[in-house]
């Protein structure tokens, strides 16, 4: 991939990322805590895609994309252990939210994890933002 093709396709996934988040967060402002917990999970979802980019690493599954983001960003010292867990717990939640429906979201579950994902979205664009993108 061309470092200019390389650099439109981690914008586009942080702009994915972006909206997800403020879809999440609107969510949850309106009650729609399984729904915003979805949100929340794509906003991970892209930015940690967004990261991959930048190392010519593109996934097809969740799974993938949770391996490769750790085997190029977490045991490599770029970003803390803690965004690995951040992105399967929330993987684990928005399967919840989006396949179990006797599952319920409350609203301080909603809002955690939608600051979690808030989290690993800042840590990702600083680290994009320091890499040059």
């Amino acid at each position: 991939m061309s470092p200019e093709n390389r650099a439109l396709a981690v914008a586009a996934e942080v702009a994915r990322g972006k909206d997800a988040l403020e879809s999440a967060e609107l969510l949850v402002a309106s009650g729609k805590y399984a729904d915003a917990v979805a949100r929340a999970y794509y906003a991970i979802h892209h930015l940690a895609r967004a990261l991959l980019r930048t190392e010519d690493v593109e996934t097809r599954t969740h799974e993938a994309l949770r391996s490769q983001f750790g085997l190029h960003f977490v045991r490599t010292g770029r970003l803390e252990p803690r965004f690995a867990r951040t992105l399967a717990e929330v993987q684990r939640f928005r399967e919840l939210a989006d396949y179990e429906s006797t599952f319920t979201f409350t609203e301080d579950h909603a809002s955690q994890e939608v600051r979690a994902a808030r989290e690993f979205v800042n840590a990702a664009r600083e680290y994009l933002h320091a890499a040059g993108y």
